[in-house]
């Protein structure tokens, strides 16, 4: 599957020049979160951790061996998570009084 974008945290271990015109050069789109605002991509990190989490369970898991096994597990539940999982976007927010609805699409 080629690769159509990466959105990325403004962090320099993340943004650089050389990540920059790598995705020049391969016409990928380049994307940060905004300035200032460094919890842009807290609902991507939350999640993943919620995938491993709900696999696993919350034990704490610490060392070599761990560490690897959870590498492994990660990249088979994310191929499943992303390939199979249904998902949506909040569509709209409505506001009654001090309550707010929402809406949601239809999972696709």
């Amino acid at each position: 599957m080629p690769t159509r974008g990466i959105d990325s945290d403004n962090d320099g271990a993340f943004s650089n020049k050389t990540l920059a015109s790598y995705c020049k050069l391969e016409a990928i789109v380049f994307t940060r979160s905004r300035p200032h605002h460094k919890n842009d991509q807290a609902w991507i990190e939350q999640r993943n951790g919620a995938v491993i989490r709900r696999m696993v369970g919350p034990e704490r898991f610490s060392g070599i061996v761990a560490g690897h096994a959870l590498a492994q597990l990660l990249g088979v539940v994310r191929l499943y998570g992303n390939y199979f999982e249904p998902s949506f976007k909040l569509r709209e927010r409505i506001r009654e009084g001090a309550k707010i609805k929402k809406l949601y699409p239809p999972p696709a």
